[in-house]
């Protein structure tokens, strides 16, 4: 096979890789919303229940407020069986025969086309340009999947932040009406305990560092990539393309191995960390 007849296989592998990804994540994502309307179905039937037993409610009252929240509960419930009897990825066609493929057949098809892939390259005659250029043009599904992971503890971080304002603002203000029954103080120990916990993770997992240290290095290897695309900055001054293309793949190296090494020091427990500093 000529060399060009070798690149167009390359690509060829890297559209299939991406797609088997995107599936993968289609696949990861309908089994979490699984989870979320297993759980949320439960709460909204205990809510439900907790509701019934508020003194100054009135019928007309309950009527409004649990017919609502339990055909929600319902909604939840049939969309978690719909998603149990029906799990997987996007749904592939072939002939008369329809089917989604599950996360673990996903999985192994992506790390076998990983393989492919290479050991194609490995027989390639590409040369070191070639290599530069591919890894520069992989930076930016880097800079997807950082921000991606960004996001998703960005999220996670904003979540357990609002439970604590609504928390803690909500246990002061029961506290400040309480005429001392027995279900005021019960409410007030799980808010307390509920914000405790939130506050606990909030702080042991580090997820507003995350977050930041993963934008972070996005947004730098974004600017990079940028900056020897239109020649600006240091590579201003760099007259050869290729030496251009070496500065910018040490700088990109260098960059992805300082993000691994804050992730790793958030993973270790805070009295490591402490010693570490």
């Amino acid at each position: 096979m000529s060399t060009a007849g070798q690149h167009e296989q390359v690509l060829i592998y890297n559209h299939k890789i991406r797609q088997t990804e995107a599936a993968l994540n289609t696949a990861r994502r309908r089994r979490k919303l699984f989870y979320w309307f297993t759980a949320f179905g439960p709460v909204l039937i205990a809510v439900i229940y907790a509701l019934t037993w508020i003194p100054w409610w009135t019928w007309e009252l309950k009527r409004i407020v649990l017919i609502p929240t339990f055909l929600v509960a319902l909604s939840f419930g049939g969309a978690a069986y719909k998603l149990w009897r029906d799990p997987g990825g996007p749904l592939e066609v072939d002939g008369q025969r329809s089917w989604r493929p599950q996360e673990d057949d996903l999985e192994l098809r992506l790390a076998r086309l990983r393989d492919e892939r290479k050991f194609l390259v490995a027989s390639a005659e590409g040369s070191l340009k070639v290599r530069r250029v591919a890894y520069k043009e992989d930076a930016f599904s880097d800079i997807d999947q950082l921000r991606d992971e960004s996001k998703r503890y960005r999220r996670v971080n904003n979540t357990f932040q609002g439970f604590l304002i609504i928390g803690s603002l909500a246990a002061t203000g029961i506290a400040g009406i309480s005429d001392k029954m027995t279900w005021d103080r019960w409410t007030i120990l799980c808010i307390t305990f509920l914000v405790g916990v939130a506050s606990g993770f909030m702080g042991y997992f580090k997820y507003k560092e995350r977050s930041f240290y993963l934008q972070q290095t996005a947004d730098a290897i974004e600017a990079e990539w940028e900056a020897v695309e239109v020649g600006v900055g240091r590579y201003k001054r760099i007259p050869s393309e290729e030496e251009q293309l070496a500065e910018f793949v040490e700088e990109v190296h260098r960059l992805k191995t300082e993000q691994k090494k804050r992730q790793q020091n958030l993973e270790q427990p805070p009295e490591s960390r402490n010693q570490a500093e």
